[in-house]
């Protein structure tokens, strides 16, 4: 048996599931189908960092989002569209910390920053918004 996994079987992962979502970090990676992943994470959202990266799809990201701004530290960077980013942080702040450079959007960082003014030290593009920064942060 694989460290760390029960289930070494197809039947045994999924009656796994069928049992309890929680099971689904205990199936080998390789057992994980689109549809499994699919209906663990939609039952549970804590699930979604189990899920095999090339399994995950934009509409069960954003879903995994929504429901918990810290799974976007899971989603896969090509994944993240502007509208997961401003998701995440509206949720915590603190999850600038997962927003690629290319989408620290002048939104997404008022956003973050008004949700938590601490999460100042997560953003990556510093110079591009200055002024509003300056502003923003009373300095």
């Amino acid at each position: 048996m694989s460290e760390g996994y029960k289930y070494n079987t197809y039947e045994d992962a999924m009656e796994a599931v069928r049992e309890s979502t929680h099971n689904f970090r205990f199936i080998r990676p390789d057992l994980q189908t689109p549809e499994m992943a699919l209906d663990v994470v939609l039952r549970n959202d804590y699930n979604f960092q189990h899920a095999r990266p090339d399994l995950i799809t934009p509409e069960m990201a954003m879903r995994a989002v929504i429901d918990w701004g810290y799974n976007l530290k899971f989603v896969p960077a090509h994944l993240i569209t502007p509208e997961m980013a401003l998701v995440a942080v509206t949720c915590r702040g603190w999850n600038l910390r997962y927003v690629p450079a290319h989408l620290q959007t002048q939104e997404v960082i008022e956003a973050a920053l008004k949700q938590n003014p601490s999460t100042k030290q997560y953003i990556k593009v510093k110079e591009m918004f200055k002024n509003t920064l300056e502003e923003a942060l009373g300095e």
